[in-house]
């Protein structure tokens, strides 16, 4: 680890002094390019490589601007996704409480996909030819974490910009390369790149991904992962096919996958000691097979077997007339009898809107399940 600003101020004034002492050139260059060089040190270990440690950069990235007519070359997007995934890693972990990596590229990810989540102002020297991250200036936002989760936890379809580059793509064209699936590396460091795992971000419908392991072979060692970069690349492509029908909705999921990515990931952020129940996710399709894991009770069922049960009681005479069970048992029969009613025309009515839908689909598992396709499940969470 070096202090930047010191070797930077001493090439300085040594070219300073070359020039003023009539050096030759090449001695004048020499200070200059060490000057640049510390400069570009200091740039990227503020930005893609930044550390916990304010004020020193690491040395090994000095590597990189050896030639300095060659640094455009070097893929600093990926060197950039690699090294904020290795501190989210860490990040992850309840221990931590400081995070480190390039901030302002993980803040204008946010902004671009969940405009409301995050404390921001659009950028008054804005131009649509810079990159999409220029756009906004970050605010400071609230150091309790508690707004945040509940935000989180209560995040709706319509709050998620999934395809927030479709407005950018005269600047920023999508290359082919972006549909690599694998291993990245910068450095030592390593991340997966899965692009089949966020389809919507490409304006196709998201299914559910193949096991990650397939993309990126787990224990694979760097010089295994140039390999596959630079001879296997066009193989690891997600192509057309896996790539899947383009969306109607930028939500657009296929049946199934939302309840797969329930059992998967972490849908709910909440702390261990949670006041109280999570708010239940607003997927039909979640809720109906959370409702059937529990056995809840078909409220709908009960009410009509209470029904035949209280006219059983009544055609039997086993209430009689005129006594105060008799008029209990008939209040109970009216307040029944609307309910039943009810539900009977509303399935009938959904049967029918499902013929119409089903006409005009291609049958998508969608589809089935909106038009009552476990008609006892679907009326009874719509109920609640």
């Amino acid at each position: 680890m070096v202090p930047c600003k010191t070797i930077y101020t001493e090439n300085q004034t040594l070219a300073e002094n070359a020039i003023a002492e009539n050096k030759p050139m090449h001695v004048v260059k020499l200070y200059k390019e060490r000057s640049v060089r510390t400069f570009m040190l200091h740039l990227v270990c503020c930005t893609i490589f930044s550390n916990k440690r304010s004020y020193y950069a690491n040395v090994v990235y000095l590597q990189y601007f050896q030639d300095l007519s060659c640094v455009h070359e070097w893929n600093w997007g990926v060197a950039a996704l690699v090294y904020l995934q290795h501190y989210l890693d860490h990040g992850s972990a309840v221990s931590t409480t400081q995070m480190a990596g390039y901030m302002s590229y993980l803040q204008g990810w946010i902004i671009a996909h969940f405009p409301r989540l995050s404390v921001w102002v659009d950028a008054p020297n804005y131009t649509e030819n810079m990159p999409l991250n220029s756009k906004v200036v970050h605010g400071q936002g609230h150091k309790d974490a508690a707004g945040y989760r509940s935000s989180l936890d209560n995040i709706q379809t319509y709050d998620c910009v999934f395809s927030s580059y479709d407005a950018h793509r005269q600047v920023r064209p999508l290359i082919n390369a972006c549909w690599f699936s694998g291993w990245l590396r910068c450095g030592k460091l390593k991340g997966k790149h899965l692009p089949e795992r966020v389809l919507r971000q490409f304006r196709h419908v998201q299914c559910i991904p193949r096991n990650p392991s397939m993309s990126a072979t787990p224990g694979m060692n760097l010089c295994e992962i140039d390999h596959v970069f630079m001879e296997e690349l066009e193989l690891r492509m997600i192509d057309e096919e896996m790539r899947g029908q383009p969306v109607t909705s930028p939500w657009d999921t296929e049946p199934g996958y939302m309840s797969w990515f329930y059992r998967v990931s972490h849908p709910i952020m909440r702390p261990v000691q949670a006041p109280e129940s999570p708010p239940r996710p607003p997927n039909l399709e979640v809720l109906i097979e959370a409702a059937k894991a529990r056995n809840d009770p078909n409220l709908m069922q009960v009410c009509r077997s209470v029904k035949v049960e209280v006219e059983r009681a009544l055609r039997e005479g086993e209430a009689v007339e005129e006594t105060p069970i008799h008029g209990t048992l008939l209040r109970i029969l009216n307040v029944l009898n609307p309910i039943v009613t009810m539900e009977v025309k509303y399935y009938e009515k959904e049967r029918k809107n499902g013929h119409r839908r089903q006409k005009r689909s291609s049958g998508a598992g969608r589809e089935q399940i909106r038009s009552g396709g476990s008609g006892d499940e679907w009326r009874r969470i719509r109920r609640q």
